[in-house]
């Protein structure tokens, strides 16, 4: 890790890796030992925010040597987690049960975000950032990046669930016809931005992880008022928001799933391989998804799917112009030099509906909502945003839709 603890945690690390040693499972399944409790931070005093670190050469995995698997994005990820990544606490026990309460699902769930959360875990590596921040996208959003909660206009969104005013104060452009919340590549950089500098100042994971829930201010003074102790468990530092503690018992959680599925039951996608996320840069001027997924060989749904900060599949001329894509497509990208920016596709290929989701809206850029409809089928069915789609027509995603409803398919 790349912060410095006074030496006066040298006997609390001694006695933590002592217990870690001794609480490590043998293989195979067999029953845990019993885990350790959290060794509360020693007082953790806020300090002034370091300077910028200078840029770090990324560390990227060269493409040619053996494919990225599962096992290796999870064994990466768990290398940087602190130790024990288990710890007793009737809190993170019961965030435990609920996540894995249904073994299969959740590999499934793991198996489908792999390669987002190998990309963030590749900025959190060249960041030198803790592993449990990799985490953070999964508390918030369950790694999508099309995600809206709740709030109306005001309404956190993408993978890190940042509201709008947040969003702008960490460089993120958001504009007619582009929303940078929604964009992997510009959340991430912001959000691990800001947790580099909490991190510089807080120097541990869980005060980091709380002041990015609840806001550094509030927690300079939770720290301030009370003996400058932080633990999960205890609910210290006191005066926090119930979530606030809940943030860190689900990364405690989810840490100790990851680490060690085997004493839940679990089977994780480990052989699962890996189609690594790049960002690439497209010429300037307007440019169609369309065209430039056609030129990629790829299906525009799913580059739509990685870059939802898009309205439709329009890049306008101010937008930003990078793009996720999988890297997979690395043979094609010299060719979208090429690409005239006013190429337009004669029609976008649309993903199948869902049972019940028409494909075509009616007059008026509105759709008359059917019987098993869902919101997230019309949005695909018309080439649209889940996003937009709730702020056009005033809605929330615990907003019900009722047969014969007019859900509104461009802005007003």
């Amino acid at each position: 890790m790349s912060w410095r603890r006074p030496r006066r945690f040298a006997l609390v690390g001694a006695i933590a890796l002592a217990l870690a040693a001794c609480q490590t499972p043998p293989r195979g399944g067999a029953p845990a030992a019993e885990e350790p409790s959290e060794v509360a931070s020693l007082r953790v005093v806020a300090r002034p925010s370091a300077p910028p670190r200078p840029p770090r050469v990324p560390v990227l995995r060269v493409s040619e040597a053996e494919p990225v698997t599962g096992g290796e994005v999870l064994d990466r990820l768990t290398a940087r987690l602190s130790t024990p990544a288990c710890v007793r606490g009737s809190h993170n026990e019961t965030w435990r049960r609920r996540y894995a309460g249904h073994p299969a699902r959740f590999s499934q769930r793991v198996e489908a975000i792999l390669p987002l959360l190998n990309y963030v875990l590749e900025e959190v590596e060249n960041t030198d950032l803790p592993g449990e921040f990799a985490l953070i996208p999964l508390v918030e959003s369950w790694y999508r990046p099309d995600a809206v909660g709740a709030g109306g206009s005001n309404a956190p969104g993408g993978l890190w669930q940042m509201i709008p005013g947040t969003a702008r104060n960490h460089g993120i452009a958001i504009m007619p016809g582009y929303d940078g919340r929604y964009s992997p590549i510009d959340a991430t950089h912001a959000a691990l931005s800001y947790l580099d500098a909490l991190h510089a100042e807080f120097g541990d994971w869980r005060a980091t992880a709380m002041a990015y829930n609840a806001g550094e201010g509030r927690m300079r003074r939770a720290l301030a008022a009370g003996d400058g102790r932080v633990h999960g468990e205890r609910r210290k530092p006191a005066g926090l928001a119930s979530h606030t503690y809940a943030y860190i018992d689900k990364l405690r959680a989810l840490s100790c799933l990851l680490a060690h599925p085997e004493r839940h039951g679990l089977r994780l996608p480990r052989d699962t391989v890996v189609d690594p996320l790049r960002r690439i840069s497209l010429a300037g001027g307007a440019q169609d998804l369309g065209a430039v997924a056609d030129v990629l060989e790829m299906p525009v749904e799913e580059l739509r799917r990685l870059n939802p900060a898009y309205t439709g599949t329009r890049v306008s001329a101010d937008a930003p112009h990078v793009l996720l894509v999988p890297e997979r497509t690395q043979p094609r990208w010299a060719a979208l030099a090429d690409l005239d920016p006013g190429a337009r596709v004669a029609a976008t290929r649309p993903t199948p509906a869902e049972p019940g989701a028409a494909a075509t809206a009616t007059a008026g850029a509105a759709y008359t909502v059917k019987r098993g409809d869902t919101l997230s089928a019309i949005a695909r069915s018309h080439g649209l945003r889940v996003a937009d789609l709730l702020r056009w027509n005033q809605l929330t995603q615990a907003s019900i839709l009722r047969p014969g409803q007019e859900i509104r398919l461009a802005p007003q």
